[in-house]
Parts: C-alpha cells; sequence; structure tokens
C-alpha cells in the first residue's frame, strides 16, 4: 500500500470515529436544549393566559385543544411550573401526538385556577435525522476537500520524497558517484536525504575496497597457481613411478579446483555488484547451440542420450555473456550430475527454458542446491557454485527458478517472464 493511501484511510478512519462521537454529543445537547426552550416557551405562554384570566377575561373562552384552564379548590397550595410527557389530540394534524404538557396555578382574588398548556414534542428521531444528514453532509465534504488534497497538495508535499526514490533506484556502484540531494523545507526530508548521502559514500568505498581485496586475490592465486601447473604439467612428462603420477594428478586436479572456485567467486561478486551493461534483448537460442555443442565431446564420453526441443527465436532481456554463463551452468550440471547411458532433455522458448536429466535422486530437498557450496555428494569435479551463479542471474535480472524431482528426473526450470 501507498504512503499516501495509508495516511488517507487512517485520517477517514478518524474522522468518522470523530464525527461518530460528535454526533452522539450533538443529539444530546439538542434534545435537552429543545426540551428546555420548549418548557421556557410554555412557561411565557401560561403566565400570559394567566394575566388574561386575572384581567378579567372568562377561562372558558380562552379553552382550546392546547389550553386547558380548570379551576381547583381555593385552599390548595399554588403549584410550581411541571412538565410531563403526554399524548393528546392535536387538531391541526387531526391525531394524537405526543406532546409536552406544562401545568401550573394561580390564584385570583376569590378563585384557584390551574393552567395546562400543551405543545407538539420534536421527536428524537427526528433530532437523530437532522444531526446524521448532518453529520453525512460534513463528511462527505470533508472527503471532497481530502480528494483535492491529495490530488494537488500531496504531490506538491511529497515531491521531495519521489526524488529521492528516484536517484536511490538510479544509484549505481559503477557510475562511482554518491547519492546527492538538494536542500528543501521540510527538515525531515532533509535528514532523510541526509542520511543517504553518508551511507552511499561508505557503500561506495566499502565497495571499492571489497572489489580491490577481490581483483587482487584472484590476480595472486591465479600466478602461483599457473606457476604450479606448469611445474605438474612438466612433472607428468618425466619418468615417475604410477604412485607419483597418482599424486601429481590429484595435485593438479586440486589446482585447477581452487582456480574453478576463484572465476565462480569472482563471477558472483559481479553479479551481485551488477557490474555487467544494462541488459539487452537477445536471441538465446543460438546462445544455447553453441554450449551444447561446445559440450559434445562430454556428452559423448558420457554415452548421454541429448534431446532437444529449442525454439528458433526465444528472446530474452539479459547480458549476453551473463546469458552464456547461465546456459553453460545449466547444461553442465545436467551431464556433470548424469549417470552413464543417462539421458538429457532440453527445452527453450520465450517464456522458459527446462532442462531434465537423470541423476542421483537427492535425500534432501533439490531447492538447496541453489545455495553456495551445496552438493548431493562429495565429488572432486563439482565445486557446488554452478546452481548458485544460475540463482544469482536469475536474481539480477527478475528471473524464476525451481529446482524438483519429477519421473525420478533431476528438472530445472527457470521463467523468464
Amino acid at each position: 500500500m501507498r504512503l499516501l493511501n495509508l495516511l488517507t484511510a487512517w485520517y477517514i478512519l478518524i474522522t468518522m470515529v470523530g464525527l461518530l462521537i460528535g454526533g452522539f454529543l450533538i443529539y444530546k445537547k439538542l434534545d435537552s436544549e429543545i426540551d428546555f426552550e420548549l418548557g421556557r416557551e410554555l412557561d411565557r405562554q401560561i403566565e400570559a393566559y394567566a394575566q388574561r384570566v386575572k384581567a378579567g377575561v372568562p377561562p372558558d373562552r380562552l379553552n382550546y385543544d392546547k389550553l386547558e384552564i380548570k379551576e381547583i379548590p381555593f385552599n390548595l397550595p399554588i403549584e410550581e411550573l411541571s412538565l410531563r410527557d403526554t399524548v393528546a389530540y392535536h387538531d391541526p394534524m387531526n391525531r394524537h401526538e405526543k406532546q409536552l404538557k406544562a401545568s401550573k396555578s394561580f390564584k385570583t382574588e376569590d378563585k384557584h385556577y390551574r393552567i395546562s398548556y400543551y405543545n407538539v414534542v420534536i421527536e428524537s428521531e427526528d433530532i437523530t435525522e437532522t444531526v446524521v444528514i448532518t453529520m453525512a453532509s460534513i463528511f462527505l465534504i470533508q472527503l471532497v476537500i481530502l480528494g483535492f488534497f491529495v490530488r494537488i497538495g500531496s504531490k506538491r508535499i511529497l515531491r521531495p520524497f519521489h526524488r529521492t526514490l528516484s536517484k536511490i533506484r538510479g544509484f549505481n556502484f559503477q557510475q562511482n558517484k554518491p547519492l546527492e540531494f538538494d536542500q528543501y523545507a521540510i527538515s525531515e526530508f532533509n535528514k532523510l536525504n541526509s542520511f543517504l548521502s553518508r551511507m552511499s559514500l561508505k557503500l561506495l568505498k566499502d565497495y571499492r575496497q571489497m572489489k580491490e581485496f577481490s581483483e587482487n586475490l584472484s590476480h595472486e592465486i591465479q600466478t602461483p597457481s599457473a606457476i604450479i601447473r606448469g611445474k605438474l604439467e612438466h612433472m607428468m612428462n618425466e619418468d615417475i613411478s604410477e604412485n607419483q603420477a597418482a599424486m601429481i594428478q590429484s595435485i593438479y586436479q586440486s589446482n585447477e579446483k581452487i582456480n574453478k572456485i576463484v572465476r565462480s567467486l569472482s563471477m558472483l561478486a559481479k553479479l551481485e555488484n551488477e557490474e555487467f551493461e544494462a541488459p539487452e534483448t537477445i536471441n538465446l537460442s543460438p546462445v544455447l547451440f553453441r554450449v551444447i555443442e561446445s559440450m559434445e565431446e562430454l556428452i559423448e564420453m558420457k554415452d548421454l542420450n541429448l534431446k532437444t526441443q529449442i525454439k528458433e527465436e526465444a528472446f530474452v532481456k539479459i547480458h549476453p555473456f551473463v546469458a552464456e554463463v547461465l546456459l553453460q551452468n545449466l547444461v553442465n550440471n545436467a551431464i556433470k550430475h548424469n549417470q552413464p547411458g543417462g539421458k538429457i532433455q532440453v527445452e527453450l522458448n520465450d517464456y522458459s527454458i527446462r532442462i531434465e536429466n537423470t541423476g542421483k535422486l537427492p535425500e534432501m530437498d533439490p531447492e538447496i542446491f541453489f545455495e553456495r557450496f551445496k552438493r548431493a555428494e562429495n565429488r572432486s569435479d563439482s565445486i557446488g557454485l554452478g546452481l548458485a551463479i544460475v540463482k544469482q542471474i536469475c536474481k539480477t535480472y527478475g528471473f524464476r527458478p525451481t529446482y524438483r524431482i519429477e519421473n525420478n528426473l533431476h528438472v530445472i526450470s527457470i521463467l523468464f517472464k
């Protein structure tokens, strides 16, 4: 969820809660104020009619549906104003309605009268309807204002944030430039940009140190390794015993394994640091044909039955050199971990590549072989980095790799789209 949408949702929720509480308080206040004002009005009406009776107007002439003047014993004490709800006939509406009855007595020179005055009560449903309509109108107005603010105001307020995101997305180790930001009026954005700028400087410094260390290590290992290889090859041409030949061969293989590990780790580091140029859309089919052709000798040595189903034009967005490394590792893995006389099935189209091969079934989840130095068994010809390189390539270019066992076959699939 976008930050703006989250803030909007919270604002609407808080506004609704506030309006509900405010509506309830307004309802209670209106109800009490209406009762209070209605009581005062009834008291004034009663006093006015009492003055007319005292002035000599006969009470019978004043009685009507809202007013009742009744004579009571003179010796009774004067009644103060009393209010109560009742149901009385309302002549204009020609029906009985809930009304508020106000009663009060007064004495003339020789008589005692009780005056009762009725008035229609504003029912709670009417008050509730008024409050609900008012609150709903306010809420709709706030939504309109909020929508305008989100569309217009937020773009201006969050513009520095979006600029920061854009610069972060464009950050690249190959450019060797730290992040630089403009100063804004909002201090929080300036603090964030300051932290990101310092962090980018630290990352570039660490990257340069690690790259220099990796390059030096690779160079320093390759030089003595080449010397060792040359001397071992020279010794193998000398007259030596069978045991000595076996030892030299073992040393030679170990030396080659070290070289493979160094090259593979160097490749992983380059992929993780995104040191390759921007990807381009290439036809993967001829690359795959070249890789298979270069490994025909290994396939024949193991007497493997190779079947292919390769689309002539399978376009994928990837760096050409990285594409070749990906396919080499996939095909090499299917050959190396196969069994003599086994089979390999290679399928390629615009959407995926799928490689099936026979081989010893693993006792663990095959997905673990995408991790570094993970092997099903100890093999002198395997360093456990081939599929780790495949996984890193997929991560870099947004592909999805899977490794599973189907019908006693190893199946590696990579979805390009």
